[in-house]
């Protein structure tokens, strides 16, 4: 599809939508991947077209693979920037599994402009669990001595002395227990081979969910659902950190809220740097026609 420009090759202004006096837009995503930027281009446009702007942001350790939420709220009314759950316009998201997170806040006419590129967070990778086989612990210790957390202790029974991390008590099931809240997942005991008896095993307690069954309970969610490869189109674009203007390009072709592409893609260029501004440029013009094309679908 042939991208709507005047003469002189300047995007034209979109069909104007039904305005109501509030909406709420929600960029979700995982550090470094432009969730922030994204979320104040959007604002710093509504500000722009005359609207009242409030945001909030959560993004605790967002620069070690944690989530990031920046939520936006424009209109003519509005005061506070946090919204309620199940009346958000747009979700933005920039990872998968990000968007399955903040569906409480969508509802069957929520827009969800989803990037369909996973994420695993480091703790899904690294975090063990530990159990001891009670058919083969003796209950010799070595495992407490070596244990990097100091805080453990020796529980008894009767029949059988066991050793656990220092935690709320449990009792042992099928002949299994499970190393305690203490226990920081490292299996450095394994690793050493500290147990003579190979009593001590591990295991990922975590998983990340398969990407083809997080499509499905987002579409399940609402009516109006895009997930797309922004990385691969930002990359085709000429750069893959332009992914955030890619899904800001696909919302301004949509079209769902009173922001005009003229207004947006202005915006986008003054928040990159000047030598970055003709392959985010593309990278607009790119979601722009997906964008449109998805528009043509749902209408």
């Amino acid at each position: 599809m042939a991208l709507d420009l005047d003469d002189k090759g300047n995007l034209r202004a979109a069909e104007p939508i039904e305005e109501k006096e509030n909406y709420n837009a929600l960029c979700v995503g995982i550090g470094g991947t432009g969730v922030i930027r994204a979320s104040m281009i959007l604002g710093w446009a509504a500000l722009q077209e005359g609207y009242k702007v409030r945001t909030a942001e959560t993004h605790g350790m967002s620069q070690r693979g944690g989530s990031v939420s920046s939520y936006l709220r424009f209109g003519k009314t509005l005061e506070g920037p946090f919204m309620v759950e199940g009346d958000l316009d747009v979700l933005i998201a920039f990872e998968i599994s990000e968007a399955l997170r903040n569906l409480n806040f969508a509802n069957k006419d929520t827009l969800m402009i989803v990037s369909k590129n996973a994420v695993i967070p480091p703790s899904v990778l690294t975090h063990k669990t530990l159990k001891i086989d009670m058919t083969k612990c003796i209950g010799c210790g070595n495992c407490v001595a070596h244990c990097i957390p100091n805080h453990v202790f020796f529980e008894s029974q009767q029949t059988h002395y066991f050793t656990l991390l220092k935690g709320p008590t449990r009792k042992v099931i099928n002949g299994h227990t499970r190393v305690l809240e203490s226990c920081t997942g490292c299996a450095q005991c394994i690793i050493d081979k500290v147990c003579p008896f190979d009593a001590i095993k591990a295991y990922n307690e975590w998983e990340y969910p398969e990407v083809k069954a997080m499509e499905k309970d987002i579409k399940s969610t609402s009516q109006n659902v895009l997930i797309l490869d922004a990385n691969k189109i930002a990359i085709e674009a000429g750069n893959i950190l332009t992914a955030n203007v890619v899904l800001l390009g696909v919302l301004a072709g949509i079209n769902r809220i009173p922001l005009s592409v003229e207004t947006l893609n202005k915006t986008v260029k003054m928040f990159v740097p000047k030598k970055a501004i003709d392959v985010n440029e593309r990278a607009f013009k790119e979601g722009l026609k997906i964008g449109k094309n998805f528009k043509e679908k749902i209408l």
